[in-house]
């Protein structure tokens, strides 16, 4: 054996690196879940997917114009208050019932609440407590009657 003193300097001895594990979960504004395993020692791929990950996370979902419109829970219900509720106030009790008979589909005064706190946390509903509960609304919109445009269940992502 030689000893290491002796040895030049192109063939030293360098201890094994040790693979680098990297786990990436995220999910993009569409709802739809990601997840990458990486093992290796490649900074540069690991940067790579980060970057990947960033600009798939931060885009904007938009929906094509020639797509219908999107039959989910949540667009069924902003549909249905601006179809049966535009002029007036209403409660979540109110949406329930109006839903149930407007789609022949049973679902929950908890999932209608939280479908109307989230209308009202984007700012699509105007919140206002009565009683023990709360009282909803429509905002006025303050715009000319030539620019103002109603939203549709395609402008919203549950």
């Amino acid at each position: 054996m030689i000893p290491p003193e002796e040895l030049p300097l192109s063939t030293a001895y360098k201890p094994p690196q040790k693979s680098v594990k990297v786990k990436i979960e995220f999910s993009d504004n569409s709802g739809t879940k990601y997840s990458f395993n990486i093992e290796g020692n490649s900074k540069e791929n690991i940067a790579k997917l980060i970057d990947f990950a960033q600009s798939i996370s931060t885009k904007d979902t938009d929906v094509p114009e020639n797509q219908g419109p999107i039959d989910t829970n949540f667009a069924r219900v902003f549909t249905l208050i601006q179809d049966r509720f535009r002029l007036g106030s209403f409660t979540s009790t109110d949406i329930l019932e109006a839903y149930q008979e407007e789609f022949h589909n049973a679902t929950t005064l908890s999932v209608v609440s939280t479908y109307l706190s989230r209308l009202t946390q984007r700012g699509l509903l105007k919140r206002s407590r009565h009683g023990s509960g709360w009282m909803y609304t429509l905002p006025k919109l303050q715009q000319p009657a030539e620019q103002n445009q109603s939203m549709t269940p395609n402008d919203i992502v549950p």
